[in-house]
């Protein structure tokens, strides 16, 4: 009887043959294989694409002016820069403005931030860099009780002025003569100068500022476009908030963006004086790559917005800028531009009245010559001009903000005076356009605590707050 375990043996031994695949097996099995390669490529290439994004969003965001890091406030009274580089007040860090504790640096940022302003922020100055985003700076506060010994503040929007947040500010005072800041100009998302009367520069959108030296002149305007700075540098003995007044002499400086260097611009726009026995006042307006400035003689000069030679437009405009009013401005003449023109607004006051008369004059040369264009309403001590392209202007008095869309034939109140402004202090001290259809808009009054805007072109205007009383 033949050994069972022989069987078996011999079984396992023996050759196997598997069984055929039901039909259409290896097909499926491809199909599913094809899907599988296709889903990793899918998604392979969709991080590849959030990649991309990312390396398109995150620069706009970091060279740019930052929202606030960490989980502090942002800093907007009395805010030191690094320890290395500030050359005035507390050098120890930021600090709070209410808790006088370390705080992030804080800047300002395009996509907005809810932290508060402090109480009682004063706007004295208003800079946009684009359609939304924006800044004001202003004493805030209660003097004595601040971050530092100073009271000066920043604050940013992201929302054309619907809401503000706290953004680091240079350590120093109001402007006291030769000493101080008031005015605030952004040139981009980094690039940004508080002054009048000193200087200070920031190029990372607000964190850190760096007082520069100004030889013991006074900026009493400073203006940006493309990559460039320019700043009118004046020698004056006005004193306390006064910095403008009683300036015999200016001369007109630029800086790359990026730089803290300032040099003269080349040609007759240096040393330019007052009428002998006067003081005086100039007006700098830049547009479309090209400058004009109004010196406090008459003169119309004219250059590149790139650092090279400015030549003399016209020896006399119909009018001379006259002394200084509020921030240094002109009393006499304001100048404004658009790409299409220049824009002139005469006045001369009639003591003891709340009425100026005033007459617009126009040059489509570039100042070379000038046509008389209307006359506007008398009422109301003009403060600051605004020019559009398609022949619009805005007028801001001390009795509100008038408005001309046929090139200043015709004009209409479109913004009364603010509602609370104290006496002496009725009106707006600025108003400008930032695009054909927005603009803001400064009373005179900075307790108001509050700016204007449009989105209108300047038919209609609403009040912004920016901090609590």
């Amino acid at each position: 009887m033949a050994d069972r375990f022989d069987e078996l043996d011999a079984w396992l031994d023996a050759p196997v043959e598997p069984l055929p695949a039901p039909p259409g097996t290896f097909q499926r099995i491809q199909r599913r294989a094809r899907r599988r390669r296709a889903g990793k490529l899918m998604s392979t290439a969709a991080g590849v694409v959030v990649v991309i994004a990312l390396a398109f969003a995150v620069p706009f965001v970091a060279s740019g002016l930052h929202g606030p890091s960490g989980s502090g406030k942002p800093t907007a009274v009395g805010t030191p820069t690094s320890a290395s580089r500030v050359r005035s007040g507390n050098s120890s860090g930021p600090v709070n403005s209410s808790t006088k504790h370390p705080a992030p640096a804080s800047t300002l940022s395009p996509t907005g931030s809810a932290s508060p302003v402090p109480a009682n922020f004063q706007p004295t100055s208003v800079t946009f860099v684009g359609p939304n985003v924006g800044a004001v700076i202003g004493q805030a506060g209660t003097p004595g009780q601040c971050a530092t010994r100073y009271c000066t503040s920043l604050a940013g929007t992201s929302n054309y002025g619907a809401s503000w947040y706290g953004v680091n500010a240079p350590v120093t005072g109001p402007p006291d003569g030769p000493s101080g800041v008031s005015q605030i100009r952004f040139l981009n998302m980094r690039d940004g100068w508080a002054f009048g009367p000193g200087l200070w520069v920031t190029h990372n959108g607000g964190a850190t500022w760096t007082q520069e030296q100004t030889s013991g002149l006074r900026v009493t305007d400073l203006e940006t476009a493309g990559d460039e700075a320019f700043a009118l540098y004046a020698s004056c003995t006005g004193t306390g908030s006064d910095y403008g007044s009683d300036c015999t002499s200016f001369s007109l400086y630029s800086s790359a963006d990026s730089s803290d260097q300032w040099t003269p611009v080349p040609g007759p726009s240096a040393n330019l004086s007052a009428p002998a026995g006067q003081a005086g006042s100039a007006s700098l307006v830049l547009t479309s790559g090209v400058g004009f400035l109004l010196a406090p003689s008459g003169e119309v000069l004219t250059g590149p917005l790139t650092g090279a030679a400015w030549t003399v437009a016209n020896p006399a405009a119909p009018c001379n800028p006259g002394p200084a009013g509020p921030a240094g401005q002109p009393t006499t003449a304001l100048l404004a531009a658009d790409p299409a023109q220049l824009t002139l607004v005469c006045t001369s006051a009639a003591p003891g009245t709340d009425t100026q008369l005033k007459s617009v004059y126009q040059s489509v040369n570039g100042g070379t010559q000038w046509s008389a264009a209307g006359t506007p309403p008398a009422t109301g001590i003009a403060t600051s001009l605004s020019a559009q392209t398609g022949g619009g202007l805005l007028l801001a008095t001390d009795a509100g903000i008038f408005r001309s869309v046929n090139n200043g034939s015709t004009w209409q109140l479109a913004q009364a005076s603010p509602t609370g402004a104290v006496a002496g202090q009725a009106g707006f001290s600025y108003v400008g356009m930032t695009s054909f259809q927005n603009g803001v808009a400064l009373p005179a009054d900075p307790s108001l605590h509050e700016v204007f805007t449009t989105d209108d072109g300047g038919n209609t205007w609403q009040a912004r707050a920016v901090s609590a009383p």
